[in-house]
């Protein structure tokens, strides 16, 4: 029996991972769509960036990779596992700099906004947030199913017109819903809005340097902190794998990464509040003059280090 608590944390994690979507959109929205326009489309790049920078162009890559013995000798030996994932972290960060490069600047090369820039970063992390929702939707349905009619009428379900489906992967399924902790549960939703920010924290940091006229600059320190990030995020979500060789236990690995992912949260809203502020600044200076203000205070810096 999967108990009501759990049943219940799956609901606030999907309510969570909704909210993370849907609340700043709909605010920054809200708040700027009398004077400026262009919210939903650089939401709809944003979306559109991270189809093709994470799931259309890796495939052909990948595919390629595998066509080489010592690509997949790594892939195949455990011993080798953080080099995978350094790999793809690799792979994904220097496509996802790339993605988020071209959704920002499309959509500000004409009239700049850190808030059309803010959108297309809330629509990169769409597509997480949604496998996110749509992955408890799935269980909170499995768990009322057990609940309701027990392991073996769970078991006749999936396998009914699914001959992939063996015993061994529904015992699994159902031994991870009866041992899921609410807390656990419950960070997921939040772990949703704290990489909401930083997807956002990423777009505001590219259209920083396109205003900047420093796209190349600024897309290859993305890439880079992009890497870091992805690679340290994938490590840490293994480190109670067998891949990695269980190295703590599932309750101190999800600690780990919980407050790890926190971290990031937080660096990513302080860098995000610091660019409102200059944003709010520049417009302050006259209509959309955001590359004049950063050019002024490029020129402070010079005369403060001649200083």
């Amino acid at each position: 029996m999967i108990s009501n608590s759990v049943m219940a944390s799956m609901i606030i994690t999907i309510v969570l991972a909704s909210a993370g979507i849907v609340v700043p959109f709909a605010i920054i929205y809200i708040s700027v769509r009398k004077k400026e326009t262009g919210s939903f489309a650089s939401y709809g790049l944003g979306l559109l960036a991270y189809f093709w920078s994470q799931y259309l162009l890796p495939l052909p890559i990948l595919y390629i990779l595998t066509r080489f013995s010592g690509f997949m000798n790594i892939y195949n030996d455990d011993r080798y596992y953080v080099v995978y994932i350094l790999i793809t972290a690799t792979l994904l960060g220097v496509l996802g700099a790339l993605g988020r490069l071209w959704s920002v600047w499309l959509m500000n090369k004409r009239t700049p906004s850190l808030y059309r820039a803010m959108c297309s970063g809330i629509g990169y992390a769409t597509f997480g947030a949604g496998s996110v929702i749509m992955a408890y939707i799935t269980y909170f349905r499995y768990s009322g199913l057990i609940n309701k009619s027990g392991v073996s009428a769970f078991s006749d379900f999936l396998k009914a017109g699914n001959s992939g489906v063996t015993q061994g992967g529904i015992d699994n399924v159902v031994e991870q819903l009866v041992n899921a902790r609410v807390v656990d549960i419950a960070f997921e939703g939040i772990n949703v809005i704290l990489v909401v920010i930083v997807e956002v924290a990423f777009a505001v940091f590219v259209y920083e340097g396109v205003i900047k006229n420093s796209k190349l600059k600024t897309t290859a320190i993305c890439a880079g902190i992009s890497i870091a990030y992805s690679f340290v995020t994938m490590l840490l979500a293994s480190l109670s794998q067998d891949e990695m060789g269980n190295v703590v236990s599932k309750n101190v690995g999800s600690l780990i990464y919980n407050a790890y992912m926190l971290i990031c949260g937080l660096i990513a809203a302080w860098y995000v509040y610091g660019a409102l502020m200059r944003y709010r600044q520049a417009v302050k200076d006259g209509s959309y003059l955001q590359k004049t203000y950063f050019e002024k205070a490029d020129e402070e810096e010079k005369i403060k280090g001649l200083l």
